[in-house]
């Protein structure tokens, strides 16, 4: 429903909160739902309970039209707005988009003056302030207030009704304004006016009473007189002022490892235990931040070329004053250290943060710049808003084009410049390499490498697809430091360390909010102090299912078996990138039930599981995987999930628990399952016990499925069946092979379309770039542990005895036989076959 929608009776008959007829609403509100209205930051204001009945309300369109109606709650997470027409009827949501301003129609006035004692007495020296709102929509929006409070979603105003403190409160939200500017005003009765946003000196202890710092020099000076502060935990601080309970620190420094990375500061905001107001002054008065007047502070045009407009409207920042080897930058959360990191790779000198208001900054950095540079660095198309750039469908070529474009007109303003090197903080970079993460998870790569070679050779990238690099975008080699300084960026690494291989993590939620996809970094030096970096595009965050692996009905029945014994060794082998992890993970998936207790130890942790408890595995700080065994062993674990088992320690310690009665699920690179057993045995594991613990050793491999839009089949001719058995016997010793007439035979039954078998191929079209593949699927050889092959393995017998024993029982499938009845099904060839197993 639209705002123009909303059409009113004019009486406002009082109700009780309402009961709703269904639970809706109820979910709306169940997260961060605000059931109690924020009120002016003063003492003098009483917080207000949680709200028992609906508030009448109005509610200003995004053209001025204005509608009378009934709040019930305020849902900040979801962006809206609980309201009611007629109070018989449930509420329904308005997102904050549909409108440009709500206001509640009960005044609030301040708990003192009850007595009869003037307000102006109680305020004292205190000010009103005149705001100035930037609309969306090209219009302003003018007036007063007693204070305000900035949330995470929007602005609450205190419009001033009359000379005894009695405010109208109202709520802006975010996606209403794209700027605000306050100014300190006198109010009626009240002389001097003291500066914006000084507070005054009747709050309660520990309040700031200095005014604001607006000049360089008392900048420099609150500078060295915090330098000499003792250091205190921003938690300490709040709770010595009495802000906050030890319990929500507690709840809230809980909430920030488990869910969040946001600032301890800003998730106590978030979470609704403290004011931006009081977090300030804790910043200010108790850890020492200076508080600066940005709105009249004389900046300085060298502090702001030492940070472009791109990243101090992206961070939140001003700069202020540049000094020899120092830049001071107002930000409002100055205790960022990530934030204070990244400004210092971009400047090349020590960066000090102090404390700003955001408002303040988000209106004054941009009137800033102007002043300084004109369009070059006011210009709004620099702005990194990768959202744009998704749903208008631009790709790295016209990227790079753009930028190619500005620097041919940089060249020809100065042909004899030398050709400048891309900083990693260049915005359409950022852009391009932004965009081609997207355009590598939407095609299906499951890596991105990036190849700088010396000379004024040009940048490679290649995105690997289906097993296969192919050719993405090449960079002027003007641009090969900042790509691979701009992804060191992103995984929080050092961008300067160039002198060995760094290996990190990106979160690219935190980059662009639509995609929720993880990328592996690995950086290696090269020659002439140059580096390649690749990325693994990592699984998605969630497990596949068993039977989604592709596994035959006879490897899937005997799988479920072995993971269902109530302890022993299960292994998944293979070489990287074969889909280990994808296939212990949906294993996981089908054990995880409530009375089984889970534990996996991983590096990394690429899939998260409801219910699993999982273990990130960190060899630089002496926590591995047969450290964290041994401890997950006395946690009371059923089962057991470890990462990789190629350490001798790790080996033992897995058989050791497998023998206990613990299923241990891991994985180990060797070509086939044979050779797992061979390859534990040279870790030093002895015969023994090993075949004692084995349960089962599933080898598998990832090929290319043929493109289901352009296969074509054709009855395959004589000689390609000739080639196929070959293929498929070949495994066999003589005296075991099975006949070759029944094995056709059986293959035209099972597999044959009128008893005729199919040569299918695919000869490439648009959904598969012209290469005749789309997407992988795996070939499996699963080798489950019988009597014989556990008396096989106490012997230490070879894999070839190992494999020719497990061929007798007519269970077994080699990999290669695995990937001929696969082609046999039309869903890969031979040649991919061939190419994957290597026996």
């Amino acid at each position: 429903m639209s705002n123009e929608e909303l059409n009113l009776p004019d009486d406002w008959p009082p109700s009780q909160f309402p009961v709703f007829a269904g639970d809706t609403p109820m979910k709306l509100l169940s997260t961060g739902a605000l059931l109690a209205w924020p009120v002016p930051p003063f003492h003098i204001y009483a917080d207000e309970p949680a709200w028992t009945q609906a508030q009448a309300c109005e509610i200003e369109g995004l053209k001025g039209a204005i509608r009378r109606c009934f709040l019930v709650g305020v849902a900040d997470q979801q962006k809206a707005v609980l309201i009611q027409i007629v109070l018989s009827k449930p509420p329904f949501a308005l997102a904050f988009s549909q409108f440009r301003k709500l206001t509640l129609k009960q005044p609030l006035k301040p708990k003192a003056g009850a007595d009869g004692e003037p307000f102006s007495d109680v305020i004292g020296e205190r000010y009103y302030s005149s705001y100035e709102l930037t609309l969306r929509t090209g219009e302003t929006l003018a007036g007063r207030t007693v204070g305000y409070v900035e949330t995470a979603f929007g602005l609450y105003l205190f419009a001033p009704l009359d000379a005894q403190g009695t405010v109208e409160r109202q709520f802006v939200p975010n996606e209403a304004f794209s700027t605000v500017r306050f100014e300190a005003v006198n109010a009626p009765d009240l002389e001097p006016p003291l500066p914006i946003d000084t507070v005054p000196t009747t709050l309660p202890p520990g309040t700031l009473k200095e005014p604001q710092i607006v000049s360089p020099e008392q900048l420099l000076q609150a500078l060295d007189k915090q330098a000499k502060l003792p250091l205190i935990r921003l938690g300490e601080a709040l709770i010595r002022l009495g802000y906050i309970s030890e319990t929500q620190l507690h709840q809230a420094l809980a909430f920030r490892q488990a869910n969040d990375r946001t600032p301890l500061g800003q998730l106590l905001v978030n979470l609704g235990f403290l004011s931006r107001k009081k977090l300030n002054t804790a910043l200010a008065r108790k850890m020492g931040y200076p508080m600066v007047n940005v709105a009249q502070f004389p900046v300085e045009n060298d502090a702001l070329r030492k940070i472009s407009l791109t990243v101090a409207q992206r961070l939140m920042v001003l700069p202020l004053v540049l000094r020899p080897n120092l830049l001071v930058v107002a930000a409002s959360d100055p205790t960022l250290h990530g934030m204070i990191e990244e400004l210092e790779f971009l400047s090349q000198v020590r960066v000090v943060a102090v404390l700003g208001d955001s408002l303040q900054i988000m209106s004054a950095t941009s009137s800033a710049y102007q002043k300084m540079g004109g369009n070059a660095w006011a210009d709004s198309s620099n702005l990194i808003d990768f959202s744009d750039d998704v749903s208008e469908g631009i790709t790295g070529s016209q990227l790079l084009a753009s930028m190619a474009q500005q620097e041919q007109r940089q060249h020809d303003r100065d042909v004899e410049a030398p050709d400048p090197q891309v900083a990693a903080s260049d915005s359409k970079l950022v852009r391009l390499v932004n965009s081609m993460i997207v355009e590598a998870f939407d095609s299906g790569a499951s890596a991105i490498h990036v190849e700088c070679r010396p000379g004024r050779a040009n940048v490679r990238i290649r995105f690997r697809r289906d097993s296969v690099l192919a050719p993405y975008l090449d960079l002027p080699y003007t641009y090969r430091a900042a790509v691979v300084e701009r992804l060191k960026v992103m995984a929080e690494l050092t961008p300067s360390d160039r002198g060995g291989p760094c290996d990190g993590k990106i979160d690219f939620h935190q980059f662009s909010p639509r995609h929720r996809l993880a990328l592996r970094l690995a950086t290696l030096p090269t020659v002439d102090g140059l580096e390649d970096a690749v990325l693994r595009l990592l699984a998605p965050n969630a497990p596949m299912t068993l039977d989604n692996l592709g596994l035959s009905a006879a490897n899937l029945a005997q799988w479920r078996d072995a993971v269902g014994q109530p302890g022993g060794l299960v292994l998944c082998v293979g070489p990287s990138g074969s889909g280990r992890s994808t296939t212990l993970h949906a294993t996981l998936r089908d054990l995880n039930k409530p009375e089984r207790k889970i534990w996996t130890a991983e590096d990394p942790i690429a899939i998260s599981q409801p219910d699993l408890r999982q273990v990130q595995i960190s060899p630089s700080t002496g926590w591995t995987y047969a450290r964290a065994l041994r401890a997950i062993l006395c946690a009371d674990p059923d089962v057991i999930m470890v990462g990789d088992l190629s350490q001798t320690q790790t080996a033992r310690a897995a058989v050791e628990a497998a023998l206990s009665g613990r299923l241990l699920l891991s994985t180990l690179a060797t070509r086939h399952a044979t050779e797992a057993v061979h390859r534990l045995i040279g870790l030093g594991l002895h015969p023994l016990g090993l075949a004692e613990a084995l349960q089962a050793v599933l080898a598998q491999r990832l090929v290319r499925r043929l493109c289901a839009h352009c296969r074509v089949q054709e009855e395959a001719p004589d000689a390609l069946l000739a080639e196929w058995l070959d293929d498929y016997l070949r495994a066999f010793a003589p005296a075991h092979r099975p006949d070759r007439a029944k094995t056709l035979a059986q293959w035209r039954v099972t597999y044959g379309k009128d008893d005729r078998l199919q040569h299918v191929q695919a000869r490439g079209c648009e959904h598969c770039h012209g290469s005749g593949f789309a997407g992988r699927l795996a070939l499996h050889e699963l080798l489950r542990i019988t009597p014989a092959l556990r008396a096989l393995i106490q012997t230490a017998a070879r894999p070839e005895q190992i494999q020719a024993e497990a061929l007798k029982s007519g269970d077994f499938r080699t990999l290669r036989q695995d990937g001929i009845v696969k082609v046999l099904q039309g869903l890969t060839t031979l040649e991919e076959v061939r190419a994957c197993d290597d026996a």
